[in-house]
Parts: structure tokens; C-alpha cells; sequence
């Protein structure tokens, strides 16, 4: 696992280019997606996540769905194109455990239209921590619990 200042990325995990998505694959071209650690630290506690509707074809860099944190409407994008096959419900009545456990708490599973697209646009393990590095130095993210709170004044 790598752990950069603060945040935790699982080897088991593939990862959006700016790591604030990870990516869980179920089965060939299909993969869970939910929001990272570090993802979290940058927008803030999550008060509503809505996604696409099932069966909803997003192309690569397109919305699959948005969250609200604080006064904020953010959309969450696929870097490949895909199908939503389906969205995890108890978001839509709990979605604060996606603050409770990110890694637990996926937000959408999607079919990749190109099985085989997903390798080359995902972040994998030994990529994770200078990636990450220089990530967190475009932010100024020198922990997570120092930018929670520099975000709270």
C-alpha cells in the first residue's frame, strides 16, 4: 500500500490520473468506483451523491454523476467510456459513509465499452506514489489533517 501524507492507496486498486477516484475491478471491463482518501480531503465532507441512471452510456471524461460538499455541486467523470451497470442505493439515504469509508463505499459500477481502454488510463500500484507527490504539491497538500483544517477557517 502506498501512504503519502496522510492518504492511503491500496496496491489492490487502480486509480483516476488525479487520484481522487479509485477504481476496484469486479471482472473483465468491469470496475466499482468510489472516491479516495485524498479525493475526500480536496472536496470536502459529502452531504449527496447523484449518480447517472443505470444503463446511462457516459463517454471517456463525461460525468457518471455529481457530489454535494459544503456549498458545492462537483461532478465525478469515468476517464474511459463505459455503461453504468449499477449504483451502490444506500448512498442515496446514507451518503456520509462515503466519509466513514471511502474504500468501502463505491459509488458506481461501470462497463468499460473497451475492456482492454481502462489499463492505459488508470494509475496502478508502482505509479501511485509519485503520481500522488506531485498531486498533493499542485494543491499544497502537506497532510490530510493539515489541509482538513486549513479548509474549516
Amino acid at each position: 500500500m502506498a501512504e503519502c501524507r496522510g492518504c492511503d492507496f491500496p496496491d489492490d486498486l487502480s486509480y483516476d490520473d488525479e487520484l481522487t477516484l479509485w477504481f476496484r475491478q469486479v471482472s473483465a471491463g468491469v470496475w466499482d468506483v468510489g472516491l479516495t482518501p485524498f479525493g475526500l480531503a480536496l472536496s470536502g465532507e459529502v452531504y449527496m451523491f447523484n449518480p447517472k441512471p443505470v444503463g446511462r452510456e457516459i463517454e471517456s471524461g463525461r460525468a457518471f454523476g455529481v457530489i454535494e460538499v459544503a456549498k458545492t455541486i462537483l461532478t465525478v467523470r469515468s476517464p474511459f467510456a463505459c455503461v453504468i451497470l449499477a449504483t451502490h442505493a444506500a448512498l442515496e439515504d446514507q451518503p456520509g459513509l462515503i466519509n466513514r469509508d471511502p474504500y468501502g463505499s463505491w459509488l458506481v459500477r461501470l462497463a468499460a465499452r473497451d475492456a482492454r481502454a481502462p489499463e492505459g488510463l488508470l494509475v496502478r500500484a508502482g505509479a501511485v506514489a509519485p503520481r500522488a507527490m506531485a498531486c498533493m504539491d499542485l494543491h499544497n497538500f502537506i497532510s490530510a489533517e493539515s489541509f482538513r483544517i486549513s479548509r474549516e477557517y
